[in-house]
């Protein structure tokens, strides 16, 4: 077994230089490392010749400490718990660390929460509310992520037309890109007559990249949904369930100067009748205004191609709200 010792490490660049100090992190196109003269520097992959340090480090996907016995500029040579020696590309390594940071500072927690509003008054009256509150904590190679949806239309042509979502999915990292899920949600949804919709299911994923800047990552599974309506006259099955194939994809960057993109989408095909299938996209920007409060643009999507009788297919919002993230 590799033993964690303290002590300074080397990182030489392309240029010539060498900087004595210690590892912070790897990131996908990033170095972190704390010098001894300049404190915490980010230093670009392609400009690191070399990375001495030794101290163990945990790579995502094991769960054991790794020593570095080697690294020359494209691979990295490590030995773990196991005593194998293996090889890796250094440029494809998402993230590295120091396996005492790794076990001492167990879960990460990260969220945000955005609302937009429409309210009128006089000779149209009108409330509309749409709050969403966001989770994503992480604890090793274990991801949780939590979502919560509120919306409210009331007006003169429509009177308190509600929706609720609460979802969580559950992420496993068990190799340097893949990840086991399993994901879960409850909706109730007034405007298309869904009393309650549950929804479970089990996958497997790729993480093509996932740093503070940005992430991108596609899913493939099998989920099982139940459906149960408020007027079930307007539906030919009053409650179904039924299986079905699952794809999803997660996007986000953020610019330099603040802004951040984001792009989800997830599509649900019946395995029992080709024209029952739905989907649901989110596209938005966040902006931030100052610090931890940003202003958030969104285009939500949803399509659903075996509606209840009297209910459109295709549904769209565009929303413009202020939130808060951490």
């Amino acid at each position: 077994m590799a033993a964690s010792v303290a002590g300074a490490g080397v990182l030489s660049l392309t240029n010539g230089d060498r900087i004595h100090g210690e590892l912070v992190v790897v990131e996908r196109d990033n170095v972190v490392w704390k010098s001894e003269t300049f404190g915490d520097i980010t230093v670009a992959k392609e400009k690191i010749l070399s990375l001495e340090t030794d101290k163990d480090l945990k790579i995502a996907g094991r769960d054991e400490p790794c020593a570095l016995a080697g690294h020359r500029r494209q691979q990295w040579e490590l030995y773990c718990d196991e005593g194998d020696g293996w090889v890796m590309d250094f440029p494809a390594i998402d993230r590295a660390e120091p396996y005492i940071n790794f076990v001492g500072n167990p879960i990460i927690f990260r969220g945000n929460v955005a609302a937009s509003g429409v309210f009128e008054e006089g000779n149209r009256e009108r409330e509309d509310w749409d709050i969403n509150v966001n989770f994503d904590i992480r604890n090793g190679d274990f991801h949780h992520l939590i979502g919560t949806q509120y919306q409210n239309q009331n007006s003169t042509e429509v009177s308190d037309l509600e929706k609720y979502r609460l979802s969580y999915d559950l992420r496993w990292i068990f190799a340097e890109k893949w990840f086991a899920a399993g994901n879960s949600s409850l909706l109730h949804e007034e405007a298309r007559n869904l009393d309650l919709s549950s929804t479970v299911g089990l996958g497997l994923g790729y993480l093509f990249f996932d740093t503070d800047k940005s992430a991108l990552s596609i899913q493939g599974g099998m989920n099982s949904l139940k459906e149960d309506y408020i007027d079930p006259s307007l539906n030919p099955d009053p409650s179904k369930r039924y299986g079905a194939g699952r794809a999803a994809w997660d996007f986000r960057y953020k610019f330099d100067l603040g802004p951040e993109v984001y792009y989800n989408q997830e599509l649900l095909q019946s395995l029992d009748r080709s024209e029952d299938f739905q989907s649901n996209a989110e596209i938005g920007v966040r902006t931030p205004l100052v610090k931890g409060i940003l202003m958030e643009v969104k285009y939500a999507w949803q399509y659903d191609n075996t509606p209840s009788l009297d209910r459109e297919k295709e549904d769209t919002k565009l929303t413009i709200g202020v939130g808060y993230s951490w």
